[in-house]
């Protein structure tokens, strides 16, 4: 800290000053200088008001319908009979239904064709932290759907929001305290039409829980030898440090040393095949309210919940150039286990005041063995040879353990006539505070990502020429034939706040006066190391053949004329591990004035001083400085601004224009998008996903948008509901993922502020029960109702040339946004029998093409092809407390496709799923 503590404090980034003061656990032992981030949380908004499903589908849907006409802002809900309806396992599944919105990589938020940075999410109103290695925003498939009572997406910027808003707002609203006595236990099970045999391995005693038991962890004699011999476990180096007591030694004694450290890797992880077992998932829910006098009530609501699947994945890579002679074809097969627990209290006196805690532990965990074989026409792996044909493989295990813990707590507190009858002394004032309504929170979270141990080993097959089979397998003679990989992610969030409303009156108006403030503060840390265990001796060829934990035994190591040897770094562009600061600190003031029950106007504006730094670290520097930047450099990338964000929403109400309520509203705000923590630091990693390098760019800047919306909105009594809505979004210095300078074999991708950003489009939305054709179809068809949404839209980004970050040569400096699909399409026929014992729902969703990654160098973007899903869900209640529910997924078998001129570029397999669900509630 020392050499930055005299320099933070000159640009007024108190958050930075927080952030690298704060203990980094792991780096403070060995480094010099600097450590990381600390407490971090998010903001939330108050308590908020119980969905209560009255009945099945429809009732439940005039529940949220209220609530959207409510609002003073453009908003779509779903609630949890929706979701539970829809048959959607995680949040990121479940929002695929709200028009015009799109997932990427079944995890991140597409709000109007913006990538997910324009988007941000909360739970219960307050930010959570990402255990993502590689970006700041949540992946919402950690959050499962059992939880949900409510998602609320704003689309329509109001200043009680945080000012990153771009696309929209993601709301998770848990499940609260209920009514009466909840108890219900649930269980699952499922197959996946592609998943019947897989790769597997051996792994630790408590992966059924999700969580390793040291097993793929970093061995305690490599973190200690790490320091013993300052981050070089060369021989020469290791040679070095023994010399340094003054004694006698030898060379060989460092090779043992070396042959020591390389023994303690665990290498039983020998892929083999196995039967994969069905899915099996089991949650018990259970919960009362006592009302302990006339006036003062306490409650609980408690959940437990577990899953674990298997699922195999086939994917295909294939060049441009030569498709058909250069490509991989990767056999997965991914174990996730998943674990739920939460707990909520509450207390309320009389109906004026309550407060309330929600904690919460989250733990995604997701095992992976894959095996991949290569062809490259002209290389060492070139399977179209007529006289030698070979290919490499690559087999790889990956255990990523994400948990996120979370406490949270607020309370509502309003001047109603219950509270002033007991404040006598304010009674002469009640005109002017009654119904004064003050909210507050605070939230504390942390999200870890944990990946203990993973590890890749390359190969060589020789091939019959005649049938194309594996003659024989030999471990390449490379220093890293078998890669190691250590990382772990940390991500801390802590924030508290409180807004006072003020109602008033008159003669046909009504006025509410609010404000507020937010603050959060959040430190991230990410530590890698990456080991080589390998040989490049010609000794080494006599014993490479056979599975790795053979080639790689103790008594191979130990042999000297193997020459098998423990490299520390290889493949590390030493700055892989940072740390990360972010504060932000902010106040609103808000109106909200209805004037004769036709014309509703709101609007504010919120201040937000946003701080944000992200500095990459050098765990194996031990000679000169961890944190390879000086003062100055770590100033150019550091973010410290502040700014108004102010937001206008005028709605026009006319009941009975073609329908029981009709309104028309208006919106405008301006807003921001700022980049990652990682976007911003001079670091180069490699994406886990895509495999490629990525390359941070310290000269983003925070991104500024104007929006515009129009909706138009006609409800009826009966739970039908039209929406017409009308957007457009104009980004000036737009934040953009592009593939920088590289070999087709050695893909970068970076990040640049591109010149401006425009996106327009059209969404409809629908709730229509069919008892109107029943004239001509009978009146079977009253049992039925049609519900959707289609999104019609566009983007344009221009990029000027050398715009900076390490772009290549962007061959469309003019196109489309990356993800933006130009329309989305959800479908839902649903049934509900007169009786009430039966429901059934079609479920269909897809999305046209979308830019992947923009091409360079004259190749054309790469562009994601539609996928078309199509599920369905049918329920039985046999009981008053008994359901039965029956599901697939895509019906259709589709398969992810990137296509990049004419070429398959990716492909994956995604199999049709079969579900039943069996549910006992009191």
């Amino acid at each position: 800290m020392s050499r930055y503590s005299n320099y933070l404090p000159r640009t007024s980034a108190v958050a930075m000053a927080i952030a690298l003061a704060a203990a980094w656990p792991a780096a403070a032992q060995e480094a010099a200088p600097a450590e990381s981030a600390a407490a971090q949380s998010t903001a939330a908004e108050g308590p908020i008001e119980e969905l209560v499903v009255i009945g099945r589908y429809r009732s439940a849907a005039t529940d949220v319908v209220s609530e959207r006409i409510d609002s003073a802002v453009a908003v779509d809900l779903l609630d949890a009979e929706s979701i539970s309806r829809l048959g959607d396992s995680d949040v990121a599944a479940a929002l695929r239904r709200v028009p015009g919105l799109t997932v990427a990589d079944d995890k991140f938020v597409y709000v109007r064709g913006l990538g997910e940075r324009y988007s941000s999410a909360q739970l219960n109103g307050a930010t959570v932290p990402s255990p993502d290695l590689t970006r700041n925003v949540v992946p919402l498939d950690i959050f499962p759907a059992q939880i949900i009572d409510a998602l609320a997406v704003q689309k329509g910027y109001s200043p009680e929001l945080p000012a990153a808003f771009g696309g929209g707002n993601v709301d998770i609203r848990t499940k609260r305290i209920p009514e009466d006595r909840v108890f219900s236990i649930g269980i699952k099970t499922g197959w996946n039409s592609d998943s019947d045999n897989g790769f597997t391995y051996s792994g630790g005693g408590d992966d059924k829980w999700g969580k390793d038991d040291g097993t793929r962890s970093l061995p305690n004699a490599i973190a200690d030898g790490i320091q013993t011999y300052q981050g070089n476990f060369s021989i020469s180096n290791i040679f070095n440090v023994l010399r340094r007591d003054g004694q006698f030694h030898t060379v060989d004694e460092a090779v043992a040393i070396n042959q020591d450290l390389a023994t303690a890797l665990n290498r039983d992880f020998d892929l083999r095949e196995k039967s994969l077992d069905p899915d099996l998932s089991a949650e018990i829910v259970g919960g009362y309210r006592w009302f302990l006098s006339d006036e003062l009530e306490a409650g609980f609501l408690a959940q437990a919940a577990y899953d674990n699947a298997w699922r195999n994945k086939e994917r295909t890579n294939r060049r441009i150039a030569n498709p058909d002679t250069d490509f991989s074809v990767t056999e997965r097969t991914i174990n996730s286990v998943n674990i739920t627990g939460t707990l909520n209290l509450g207390l309320r006196f009389t109906e004026d005041h309550e407060i309330g805690t929600v904690t919460m532990f989250l733990r995604n965990t997701e095992d992976e063995a894959a095996s991949t074989s290569t062809c490259q026409q002209g290389q060492f792996n070139d399977c179209a040879d007529p006289t030698n044909p070979t290919q490499g493989r690559i087999d790889d295990i990956r255990f990523e353990q994400r948990d996120l813990r979370l406490n949270q707590v607020s309370g509502s507190h309003t001047l109603g006539a219950a509270t002033l009858e007991r404040l006598p002394e304010m009674l002469g004032f009640a005109e002017l505070v009654q119904n004064a309504k003050f909210t507050w929170y605070y939230s504390d979270a942390k999200a870890e990502a944990d990946i203990p141990g993973e590890l890749r080993v390359g190969s060589v097959e020789l091939l019959d020429p005649a049938s194309g089979g594996i003659l024989s397998r030999r471990i390449r003679s490379t220093a890293s034939a078998a890669e190691y990989v250590f990382s772990d992610l940390e991500d801390d969030v802590e924030s508290y706040g409180y807004d006072v409303m003020v109602p008033f009156s008159g003669d046909g108006w009504d006025l509410e006066m609010s404000g507020g403030f937010d603050y959060s503060r959040k430190g991230r840390s990410f530590r890698q190391y990456r080991l080589g265990l390998g040989s490049t001796s010609p000794g080494f060829l006599d014993v490479s053949s056979g599975l790795p934990s053979e080639v790689f035994s103790d008594a191979n190591i130990s042999d000297p004329a193997n020459g098998i040897e423990l490299v520390l770094g290889i493949g590390s562009f030493g700055t892989e591990s940072y740390f990360a600061g972010q504060i932000v600190d902010a106040s609103y003031g808000k109106f909200d004035l209805l004037w004769n029950d036709t014309w509703r106007i709101s609007g504010g504006a919120r201040w937000e001083n946003f701080q944000q730094v992200s500095v990459p670290v050098n765990l194996l520097a031990f000679s000169t400085p961890r944190i390879p930047l000086s003062a100055e450099e770590i100033a150019s990338s550091a973010i410290n601004e502040d700014d108004w964000y102010p937001a206008l929403a005028v709605t026009y109400i006319r009941p009975g224009f073609w329908s029981d309520e009709f309104q028309l509203r208006f919106g405008w705000s301006e807003t921001a998008a700022r980049p990652d923590l990682r976007e911003i630091s001079r670091s180069t990693y490699i994406d886990p996903l895509t495999e490629a390098r990525v390359r941070g760019n310290p000269f983003l800047v925070p991104s500024a948008l104007t929006n515009y919306d129009v909706r138009a909105e006609w409800f009826w009594n009966n739970g039908d509901n039209f929406t017409v809505s009308l957007f457009y979004k104009d980004i000036d210095r737009p934040i953009e993922t592009v593939q920088g300078d590289a070999t087709e074999d050695n893909v970068v991708f970076g990040f640049i502020n591109a010149d401006k950003a425009e996106v327009y489009g059209l969404e409809v939305e629908w709730l229509k029960g069919l008892g109107f054709a029943s004239r001509w179809v009978g009146g079977w068809v009253d049992t039925f109702y049609l519900a959707g949404n289609v999104t019609l839209s566009d983007s344009e980004i221009d990029i000027s040339p050398g715009s900076g970050g390490g772009v290549g040569n962007i061959t469309n400096p003019t196109r489309r946004l990356s993800q933006q699909s130009d329309w989305v399409a959800n479908l839902q026929l649903g049934y509900d029998s007169p009786n009430g014992k039966h429901g059934a729902t079609l479920v269909y969703n897809a999305f046209g093409e979308r830019i992947f990654f923009a091409g360079i160098n004259g190749f054309d973007d790469a562009f994601e092809q539609p996928f078309h899903s199509l599920d369905v869900v049918y329920s039985y209640f046999a009981t008053e407390n008994l359901t039965v529910k029956f599901r697939v997924k895509n019906l259709l078998n589709d398969s992810v496709e990137i296509k990049q001129q004419g070429v398959t570029v990716i492909e994956q397999d995604i199999g049709a799923t079969a579900l039943l669900d069996v549910k006992w509630e009191l």
